[in-house]
């Protein structure tokens, strides 16, 4: 894909030679977005126009020259894949922006979806038009390009099922097409990047930005670089085996066709597991790091070495309670005996309670600027709100084990 930064300094030496009326030179090295090189010269088609008024309002294009209706022509009424996405990338050398947009693979899977809703809702008008009185519809979806960024408020219709099904339908692709992108979305760009902690930060922004499972999908694809990329168009391709058809599985059996369990299957190499697993291993709670920070990055290295969840409590809690600090773990294990099937989460929550009841005996044992009667209130109102909040039945034995541990 062409680099953005490189195009405007492109068209500036471009027009230099404009300005040298160098033809010989201009003839050589057109440029696809030079509207003197290149000006309109026939009347656009209403999908253009569609389209441009979309383009425009999404992703702050500028100008077009007759190359970039030609190309989209092109792509339009393109059938294989191959063909559509080299015509969408001439579309998009054609065209001129406003400002930086983002990046080209990107722009180029929303156009193959734009594409794609395009189509299918125009067949369908077309198909149901002369069965049904939906002329107002039809004519408010194609006549003027704006209603793919504007919201569709057509006059009451008729009681009728098919009328209704169709009027969602077009509400649902506009709804598609003006998803917005508050929070960044990351790219994948392969090599040493950690793919569990790259799909988790998808995942987190997709839902700030209220993404369903079907957008996530259908926008996976310009997040993707490199070998990552090429893999996701194969494994899309319509004669891929186990084509990936899906963000996640939706129900049992249907892990082969689910882009994320494709994706970790595909990029958690054995030599990534055992440089977790090694992280694993060598993991400790270092002085000062509070259990909570220090059992979330256990959770984390234990998510990406057990992505099956094949391993067993007693497992988890070995690998957090190896690395806690040692005046912890002193008092730790006796709890830990008296509670039956203990799980990870159970062990973290009396690890950290153990930690809060040391730090608040230190706290109790500093030397203070107070009367006696101040600080034995003040002493007082700490231990019944540590208490109130204490429902665990133990509660009072993790107090004499640990109060002297400080």
């Amino acid at each position: 894909m062409g680099d953005y930064l490189y195009l405007p300094q492109q068209s500036e030496e471009h027009f230099a030679v404009h300005n040298r009326n160098d033809l010989d030179f201009i003839e050589l090295n057109p440029l696809l977005s030079c509207l003197i090189c290149f000006p309109i010269e026939k009347q656009s088609s209403r999908q253009f126009q569609d389209f441009w008024n979309w383009f425009l309002n999404e992703h702050s294009a500028e100008t077009y020259t007759t190359y970039t209706i030609y190309y989209f022509d092109q792509a339009y009424f393109e059938d294989n894949f191959e063909e559509r996405n080299n015509s969408i990338n001439q579309l998009l050398y054609s065209t001129t922006f406003e400002q930086q947009p983002p990046d080209f693979k990107y722009l180029n899977h929303q156009i193959h979806i734009w594409i794609a809703a395009h189509q299918s809702t125009v067949t369908f008008l077309e198909t149901e038009k002369e069965s049904y009185q939906i002329a107002p519809i039809f004519d408010l979806f194609l006549s003027e390009s704006e209603h793919f960024t504007q919201t569709v408020t057509p006059e009451p219709m008729a009681q009728n099922p098919m009328q209704a099904n169709i009027l969602a339908a077009l509400q649902g692709i506009q709804t598609a097409l003006e998803q917005k992108n508050n929070t960044p979305l990351p790219l994948f760009r392969g090599d040493a990047q950690d793919p569990i902690e790259w799909l988790d930060d998808f995942k987190r922004a997709a839902t700030a930005n209220q993404y369903d499972n079907e957008y996530k999908f259908q926008i996976i694809g310009g997040y993707l670089q490199g070998s990552s990329a090429t893999w996701f168009l194969q494994k899309t391709n319509a004669s891929a085996q186990q084509k990936i058809v899906r963000w996640i599985p939706a129900n049992i059996g249907e892990n082969n066709t689910s882009f994320t369990t494709w994706f970790e299957n595909k990029f958690k190499t054995p030599i990534l597991i055992s440089k977790w697993y090694m992280e694993l291993e060598k993991k400790t709670q270092s002085p000062g790091k509070i259990v909570t920070k220090y059992a979330k990055a256990i959770r984390k290295l234990i998510k990406c070495v057990d992505s099956g969840r094949n391993w067993t409590e007693e497992q988890k809690i070995h690998f957090f309670t190896k690395g806690l600090r040692t005046d912890l773990s002193y008092a730790f294990w006796p709890l830990l005996a008296l509670k039956d099937n203990p799980t990870m989460d159970m062990a973290i929550e009396l690890a950290q309670r153990i930690e809060d009841n040391q730090r608040m005996h230190l706290r109790s044992t500093l030397p203070v600027f107070a009367s006696a009667p101040v600080m034995a209130l003040t002493s007082q109102m700490a231990t019944t709100s540590f208490a109130a909040q204490t429902q665990d039945p133990n509660k009072q034995l993790i107090d004499r084990l640990t109060a002297n541990l400080a």
